[in-house]
């Protein structure tokens, strides 16, 4: 079986486990996908099955524009997003996406996650921003908001869809899911921060 193709699908059931055991999403919302090296294919996860459901009998690979190659089952419909990310940027190898609380919190509130904390700081190098999509899934109509939200900040490791979650991206799935956890954790202090400083304003 080809090289590549047993290391994306390696890369992918580890980020799937992990990230549902981090917690940072319930039930079957989310998704996650891993680009294929050296093709145009990604695996994603299907849609309605939890990240911990996922297993080699399920797994979906679609070309970046979400046509089902192989699988049993239908593709995230978030294949738009991740698909069109790993066409513009070839940096990017595993992306990301969960229904995470305080991600979604900082998002109703601010333009951007603060690098509140030295670790994000150190990681991350610049504010993560906050897209404005109208949308439950991003359409391609809304894609510009994306790549512009990214353009402006060179090597951002994610950003936050507006009343819907947080988008990591990575050279891999598990570094992807990795930056994900520490942009929860970040949302989680600002947040708590945030509600501080209304305290101490009483």
């Amino acid at each position: 079986m080809n090289t590549d193709f047993l290391k994306a699908k390696n890369d992918f059931l580890e980020a799937a486990k992990r990230t549902y055991d981090s917690g940072i999403q319930t039930g079957t919302g989310g998704n996650l996908s891993v680009r294929i090296p050296n093709t145009e294919l990604m695996i994603v996860k299907p849609s309605g099955f939890t990240y911990g459901s996922c297993t080699e009998d399920n797994l979906c690979i679609t070309d970046f524009d979400g046509n089902l190659i192989d699988g049993k089952f239908k593709p995230t419909r978030e294949c738009t997003l991740h698909g069109n990310i790993y066409k513009r940027y070839p940096h990017v190898g595993g992306i990301v996406h969960t229904h995470s609380v305080y991600s979604i919190l900082i998002s109703m509130y601010y333009e951007q996650l603060e690098l509140v904390t030295l670790h994000s700081e150190l990681k991350f190098g610049c504010p993560l921003p906050v897209v404005d999509v109208a949308t439950q899934s991003v359409t391609p109509e809304e894609l510009p908001k994306v790549f512009e939200a990214i353009d402006a900040n060179p090597g951002v490791m994610g950003f936050l869809l507006k009343r819907h979650g947080l988008v990591a991206m990575d050279k891999t799935a598990v570094k992807a899911g990795q930056t994900a956890e520490l942009i929860e954790e970040t949302a989680q202090i600002q947040w708590e921060k945030h509600k501080m400083d209304l305290l101490l304003k009483k």
